[in-house]
């Protein structure tokens, strides 16, 4: 094993981060701690292992010597983390294996990886990385094991248009739908309904090799994640996509071909094959705020839950966690258990009503203008950022100047809206965007 390779999956590494560290200490040690909890290549280590003879596989335990090849593709913005921990688990063991990510893996992962920006459905690369993926899912015989390793942005990978749409043309259809009022999560719904490449359970009919998925989940399901590329698509997902694209005036206008996906079928495979397994989720939004809480609370702070990969738009959820932040800082008062606590911190992990694999940013910036001007206690601040970390140039290179997140407080009247910046390196993990309120109580300032 690479000594370096705990380095590379350092998030907060200042030497590696764009701007100042910044001025909130309870805010930075709740983000580092939640990206700390939820670190993708520790969870897929502890669920990926060989002991002795013996290989886990999640919940399972089956003898090493069982399969013939082991491969893996890993997908998705921290697809370098569970690459890493795929390839420390089981090290010659692995014959093949390709990573899709924004960043490249690093030199000691000796198989195939591509770097592409992380987007939600409709990309142009997607016909060809699915194809990739295929191309070694389909490589692989009875007796081989493949793991699938997802998480967030692998539906714009792995979901490419459908037949005789372009790429821009269909990513302009889904912006519209979501523009109309369907869901981040209906969109991406929808896209693995009628996409083609290997999503909606197609990958795991490429391949007679065992498949076993492991997934860091942002609290929509696994199922879903990267377009559900192990998991097939059934009536009542069909039935309820249709639903949406009725209810937002969308289906009068799809062409007789374009409905076929959302059409029952009696001809279509019904059960999940044999030798495709489950996916299993690895991380998710719990593991982060279980360890920010636990952080925060270490240090006399007061810690509470606002929500749990909350899908509200970006303004909306502005107001109920400000809100909801206020209504607890109220209720703690009153609670003479609670006496001894320096303030409060609310958490919340949140979408931002987006499909997956979108860019967070402009949200993100919505979601902090609109904390700014619901905050109404001087000593209340706010923060927002990304658990995959602050996106890389195009080229793979250093971290682009824009943070992690931000944090906002209470500004007067005419005074210029800003955010102060939470930086973080990418690639570490992704379960949604992290909101902290931090409210110290009067009485212990």
């Amino acid at each position: 094993m690479d000594p370096n390779f705990l380095a590379y999956l350092e998030p907060f590494d200042a030497s590696k981060l764009p701007g100042p560290r910044g001025p909130d200490p309870v805010h930075r040690r709740a983000l580092e701690a939640a990206v700390s909890g939820a670190d993708a290549y520790r969870l897929t280590r502890a669920a990926v292992r060989v002991d002795g003879r013996t290989l886990r596989l999640g919940n399972r335990f089956v003898p090493v010597a069982r399969y013939h090849e082991v491969a893996f593709v890993a997908v998705g913005r921290a697809a370098v983390s569970q690459a890493l921990a795929a390839h420390h688990a089981l090290g010659e063991r692995l014959t093949q294996a390709y990573t899709i990510a924004p960043e490249s893996t690093p030199p000691e992962v000796p198989f195939r990886d591509r770097v592409a920006a992380s987007s939600g459905p409709g990309a142009a690369e997607a016909a060809e990385l699915g194809a990739a993926v295929t191309e070694l899912a389909g490589g692989l015989a009875r007796g081989d094991l493949l793991l699938v390793l997802l998480s967030s942005g692998a539906l714009g990978y792995l979901a490419a248009p459908p037949q005789g749409v372009g790429a821009d043309a269909w990513r302009a259809e889904l912006d519209r739908l979501h523009a109309l009022g369907a869901s981040g999560a209906e969109v991406a719904a929808i896209a693995r309904v009628e996409a083609s490449g290997p999503v909606g359970g197609r990958l795991g009919l490429a391949t007679e090799a065992e498949v076993v998925t492991f997934v860091v989940d942002r609290g929509l399901g696994a199922a879903q994640l990267g377009g559900g590329p192990t998991v097939l698509v059934d009536e009542a997902e069909r039935a309820t996509s249709r639903a949406v694209l009725e209810r937002v005036g969308a289906w009068a206008g799809l062409p007789a071909a374009r409905r076929t996906p959302f059409l029952p079928d009696a001809s279509r495979l019904k059960s999940r094959p044999a030798h495709v397994d489950r996916p299993v989720v690895v991380a998710e939004p719990a593991d982060a705020l279980r360890e920010a809480s636990a952080a925060v609370g270490e240090k006399r702070w007061l810690p509470r839950l606002v929500d749990l990969a909350g899908a509200r738009p970006p303004e909306a959820a502005a107001e109920r966690f400000v809100a909801r932040a206020e209504e607890l800082l109220r209720a703690s008062d009153e609670d003479a258990a609670t006496v001894d606590a320096v303030g409060l911190v609310a958490f919340a992990t949140l979408t931002l009503d987006l499909p997956e694999g979108a860019d967070e940013g402009p949200a993100l910036d919505r979601f902090l203008a609109h904390a700014q001007q619901q905050v109404r206690r001087r000593e209340m601040t706010v923060g927002a950022a990304r658990t995959s970390g602050a996106p890389r140039a195009p080229s793979g290179g250093a971290a682009s100047p824009r943070p992690a997140g931000g944090v906002v407080g209470a500004r007067a009247p005419g005074e210029r809206p800003t955010a102060r910046p939470l930086p973080m390196r990418s690639g570490i993990t992704d379960v949604g965007v992290l909101a902290t309120a931090v409210l110290p109580r009067a009485r212990s300032r």
